[in-house]
């Protein structure tokens, strides 16, 4: 993230979108009329669990992915997802306790399970379709864990993507073994096709926590993130918590995501914000076709704009790294994806590329540069 940071540097790294990808003039007129209209309500305290008619609205919109019943009093604002994610996992588990996740599975989320003192139980993932549900119905038999953390929609780093049959089966299996799922949802909404129903959809609570966020879809400054803890006792503790940690998220963020919202603006941007997507994973998978050596590998995603490329098994990541920082180029490190044992056999190289926050030269330039010293290091 530091590197990223530094003037000169393709950032192919950092996952977020770029700034001619954010709806800002939308926002703006959003901000403006909660000023004129508001006032200096937006400056003072409100509920704990934010904004009741944002929350309304969010509840309104999981009803069309059917996810029924979701009220104000059912759902929790939270500072991103990040937040949501840390929040929800110190309520459900405690140090020692087995949680599942995919391998690979999102940097962050095995930071706060290690915060946690939990042990990371890592589940195969089956290509482009995530989770192998076989594997993981064995391992929740063997291990026990307490809970499984996914990532259902283009899953990151990988991209994958668990087909509908399979959501209605994994909740059967979590239901079946005691394991409380935590869903993460947020890049539902950047598949091509649109957001299908998520795990949530198929459970009432008593099995599937949910997390998302708006920070891949309208605005990462916004941080407005949201939980549906599931059942009354998980939603007491989790506002509890929430209260304790910053007393709420911020007013003026949450009022101008819910009159974006409620103006009905998010759909239009969304189709937009797709074809940019598309048209930038298409141009990066063409350059990673031709820059990069044979033996490497790429899974074209149903959406989003990140991409997991497996290079050669010969080629050292950390020295990809330092090639790539001398020729200024920033990417994520497939290592930190893995939860690995101490001693275990290590993951196979890869790269995590995002294609959204650079312009489209700098984006080809920057995937053809990173090609070329892959290249060179598979070579040596």
């Amino acid at each position: 993230m530091r590197q990223a940071a530094e003037p000169g540097v393709i950032n192919l790294g950092a996952g977020v979108p770029g700034l001619d990808a954010l709806p800002f003039e939308a926002l703006r007129r959003a901000a403006e009329a909660a000023f004129e209209e508001e006032g200096a309500a937006l400056f003072s305290y409100q509920h704990p669990s934010g904004d009741p008619r944002l929350r309304a609205l969010l509840g309104e919109r999981l009803a069309t992915r059917g996810v029924r019943g979701i009220g104000p009093d059912n759902l929790v604002t939270t500072t991103g997802c990040t937040q949501a994610l840390h929040a929800i996992l110190s309520v459900l588990i405690k140090p020692g306790d087995v949680v599942a996740c995919e391998a690979p599975a999102y940097y962050g989320m095995l930071e706060i399970l290690a915060d946690a003192g939990a042990r990371a139980l890592p589940l195969p993932i089956r290509g482009g379709e995530g989770l192998d549900l076989d594997a993981a119905e064995a391992a929740f038999a063997r291990w026990k864990p307490t809970c499984l953390v996914i990532c259902t929609s283009l899953s990151n780093p990988t991209g994958a993507t668990l087909p509908v049959p399979a959501r209605e089966r994994l909740v059967a299996l979590c239901r079946q073994h005691g394991v409380r799922m935590v869903e993460d949802d947020i890049y539902s909404e950047l598949l091509d096709a649109g957001a299908p129903p998520p795990c949530r959809a198929f459970d009432d609570g008593s099995v599937v926590s949910y997390v998302t966020s708006f920070s891949k879809t309208v605005s990462p400054g916004l941080r407005i993130g949201f939980c549906i803890p599931g059942t009354p006792e998980i939603e007491d503790a989790l506002a509890a918590l929430k209260c304790r940690q910053d007393i709420h998220s911020p007013v003026l963020t949450e009022a101008i995501l819910r009159r974006f919202l409620a103006a009905g603006l998010f759909d239009p941007h969304l189709q937009r914000l797709r074809e940019r997507n598309r048209r930038r994973r298409a141009l990066a998978l063409e350059s990673i076709r031709g820059s990069f050596p044979a033996g490497s590998e790429v899974h074209a995603p149903e959406g989003g704009y990140m991409l997991w490329v497996r290079l050669p098994e010969q080629v050292e990541i950390r020295s990809v790294v330092a090639r790539a920082k001398e020729e200024k180029v920033a990417f994520a490190s497939g290592t930190g994806f893995y939860a690995v044992a101490e001693g275990g056999a290590r993951p196979l190289p890869h790269v995590r590329l995002n294609c959204a926050r650079g312009t489209e030269e700098e984006l080809k330039r920057g995937v053809e540069i990173l090609g070329k010293v892959v290249s060179t290091l598979a070579q040596a």
